[in-house]
């Protein structure tokens, strides 16, 4: 049905596009009629023609204008519009204002933001819609604080939408939203670029459902694709409460969705995700079809002060390569709710892999502080497995060497565990629970050139 409304429209377009060019070629017939003159009786005629013809030419291209215009590219200066920019007054209407004229456009809708601050006081989140691009100019700050009756916010920005641009903006959730930015199911081709996204925190409230939520900078939903979060910075993301959750960027999968496809987290940079008990960088989420592969990456990204992990991945299909982790704690990242439980390691691990199908390549992992294992995948039975050519290198303190695993395997078949280079560790890889699993020529291959200093052991304990 929306094919043929589009060719219906199409076809209407250019039958007046048609009729526009005719109408211009027989006005210029009659202007030179008119102008070589003739007798009276004729040049009345064609004067009253002419008017005539005049009138539907006018006519026809009001018409072209009315059809075209909703095709047409628009842009929109956010300060031009009416917005202060001064970071005291509330600027609110202006933006909603600029978004519900992009909305539902044909057309690319450019809203151009230029440098300053912005008070954003808003009850709703301000939603993008298909080609609506927000373009920052030298970093203007978005500052939202929640409306005095709500006291909190749920969500700075939802994108729902296809070709959704976000570039150079800087939103500070000023420790009032749980949530910077939503990619909500059905979005596609969704960037957010050079962008900076902070202080989101769960409501002091006790009675506010916002009081236990989970806190994330950006959230991608399932159900989207060809979702690129590029060189942007998420940072100051922490949860306070009961079951405390904390994600600089987390790919969620909601009840019955496919998962995200096709998702590039790279460049960025993600620091202070906190509490420790359950605080991860960069977090895929467990699809309801295990079978389905996300097809995406993780690269090039620098993680630090991310309380728990720094990489997490549930969902089958994603490829972890060249990110930065490093482990910047030293007896000092302690739990939130039990700050007096004694620290086993500094950090649970910098990447944990909770999924088949996932491939962790030419990665950096190093810092002063220890890890339960700083590649961990000991999780039931996982299918191909690749980790090869990372390197990790703990400081040489008496702590990280003596309580740092470098990588932690568990039961899984075609896989490779090569060319990685562990150093400065306590046990440079554990196999665990292989008795039962491998013989030695299975071990011996799989674990066949990696360069390690330290005790390589080919059965562990369970997880603490």
């Amino acid at each position: 049905m929306n094919e043929r409304i589009k060719l219906c429209f199409t076809h209407i377009f250019i039958v007046q596009i048609q009729s526009f060019i005719d109408m211009r070629r027989r006005l210029v017939i009659m202007a030179f009629k008119i102008y070589r003159g003739g007798s009276l009786l004729r040049r009345n005629l064609f004067k009253s023609r002419f008017l005539i013809y005049l009138l539907l030419f006018a006519l026809s291209a009001i018409a072209v204008l009315a059809i075209a215009s909703p095709y047409r590219n628009m842009t929109i200066n956010i300060m031009q519009a009416g917005a202060r920019g001064d970071g005291i007054r509330d600027d609110s209407a202006v933006f909603i204002r600029a978004l519900h004229q992009a909305a539902g456009r044909k057309g690319s809708t450019r809203i151009i933001v230029p440098a300053g601050t912005y008070l954003l006081n808003v009850k709703e989140p301000l939603e993008l819609s298909s080609k609506t691009r927000l373009i920052g100019e030298d970093k203007p700050v978005l500052k939202f604080i929640a409306q005095p009756s709500e006291a909190f916010g749920y969500e700075a920005i939802r994108i729902s939408g296809r070709d959704v641009l976000v570039d150079g903006i800087d939103l500070d959730g000023s420790g009032s939203f749980i949530r910077g930015i939503g990619i909500h199911p059905g979005s596609a081709d969704v960037t957010i670029a050079n962008s900076v996204i902070r202080n989101m925190r769960q409501a002091a409230d006790p009675q506010s459902p916002l009081y236990s939520a989970v806190v994330s900078g950006i959230m991608i939903y399932g159900d989207t694709e060809d979702i690129k979060v590029l060189t942007s910075l998420i940072t100051n993301i922490s949860a306070m409460h009961s079951q405390p959750v904390a994600r600089g960027i987390m790919v969620w999968n909601g009840s019955g969705a496919s998962p995200a496809k096709r998702v590039t987290i790279s460049g960025n940079e993600i620091s202070y995700i906190t509490p420790r008990e359950d605080a991860d960088g960069i977090f895929f989420d467990v699809p309801p079809n295990p079978a389905e592969l996300s097809d995406s990456i993780v690269e090039n990204n620098k993680i630090h002060h991310a309380a728990k992990r720094g990489i997490k991945i549930s969902t089958p299909g994603v490829i972890v390569r060249n990110n930065y982790i490093t482990n910047p704690y030293s007896g000092n990242n302690r739990y939130l709710f039990d700050p007096e439980q004694r620290l086993s390691q500094d950090m649970y691990s910098a990447i944990s892999i909770y999924a088949s199908h996932v491939t962790i390549s030419g990665n950096l992992i190093n810092g002063r502080g220890s890890y339960y294992a700083a590649i961990e995948a000991d999780f039931e039975n996982l299918d191909r497995i690749v980790i090869e050519n990372n390197r990790i290198v703990g400081e040489q303190t008496e702590q990280a060497e003596e309580m740092t695993t470098g990588i932690r395997l568990g039961v899984f078949d075609s896989s490779s565990v090569r060319g990685n280079i562990i150093r400065n560790v306590g046990t440079a890889i554990y196999i665990a629970g292989q008795d039962a699993e491998y013989d030695n020529n299975v071990l011996d291959s799989l674990l066949s050139g990696n360069d390690v200093a330290g005790i390589t052991n080919r059965t562990a304990p369970a997880n603490p």
